[in-house]
């Protein structure tokens, strides 16, 4: 369910063989596009994008995308109306002014990937960034929520590890009834559940973004949660539970929540957790 859409700025959009090419061509990314339009021929590569559907092939062809061209308009998406959000009153300047520039929606998604799944997010992703550099736009990513610039989009990968969790998962905090709460958005994309954490107070708030940030990490590399398991520090865990009581924000999205397993409290686990993984 993974899918990422850039909102072009730029009229008229570039054509894709600029983007997407085999090796050796002038383009940002090594891959084979072909457009799908009825009546389409590989000519239109070398032309400006335009509505309709193209797909993009890995070098090897394990991993294809879709990739979807639309108007704003078509797409139901109001830059005004989004800017007018909460989200949208939050972000800064220059993410404003890239979403209220928006002509055309490019969206990708995936057809079939490579069974060993990193290298096909790895080519999603410079397909996508590739794309918004070409189109001064900024990446919408509305299951984790956020809105990217193209240099954000890539991370340095921590040594041994076969992707940046950030690229993927971010952290969303809210108040709640009995302090604050935090939880991934991202997850789900992998048929994951999401994670989240409540009862915390301003430090354990700060805590728990790295906290899940490393949680959604180690499962990313296929170390799953299970309801009744034992997480964090040794000295003081967290037991995973069944989570998303709140169906208002978690209809029909399976999460987790990480309870204190004992007399501790959430911040007292975190802290525990932080003085035996300094940052």
């Amino acid at each position: 369910d993974y899918f990422l859409s850039v909102l072009a700025g730029t009229a008229p959009l570039p054509p894709l063989l600029s983007v997407v090419a085999p090796k050796g061509a002038a383009s940002d990314v090594d891959g084979l596009p072909v457009p799908l339009a009825a009546g389409s021929t590989m000519d239109d590569l070398t032309k400006p994008l335009e509505r309709g559907v193209y797909a993009v092939a890995s070098p090897d062809q394990k991993t294809v995308l879709k990739l979807r061209v639309v108007s704003k308009e078509e797409a139901g998406f109001d830059p005004q109306a989004m800017l007018a959000t909460r989200l949208g009153t939050v972000l800064d300047d220059e993410r404003k002014r890239r979403i209220a520039a928006t002509w055309t929606i490019l969206q990708l998604t995936f057809e079939s990937h490579d069974p060993a799944v990193y290298p096909a997010l790895d080519f999603f992703l410079a397909v996508v960034q590739a794309l918004a550099v070409r189109t001064n736009g900024i990446v919408a990513d509305p299951i984790s929520q956020v809105y990217k610039l193209p240099e954000e989009l890539v991370s340095p990968k921590p040594d041994g590890a076969p992707l940046a969790v950030q690229d993927f998962v971010s952290i969303e905090r809210a108040a709640d009834s009995d302090g604050a709460r935090a939880n991934t958005r991202g997850l789900i994309k992998f048929a994951l559940p999401e994670v989240e954490i409540g009862g915390l107070d301003s430090r354990g708030a700060h805590l728990a973004e790295r906290f899940l940030l490393g949680v959604s990490q180690s499962i990313l590399r296929g170390r799953l949660l299970e309801l009744g398991g034992l997480l964090g520090s040794p000295k003081s865990p967290f037991r995973v539970a069944t989570g998303g009581l709140d169906r208002s924000r978690w209809e029909g999205i399976p999460v987790f929540e990480l309870i204190p397993d004992g007399r501790t409290t959430t911040t007292e686990c975190l802290v525990a957790w932080a003085e035996s993984n300094p940052s």
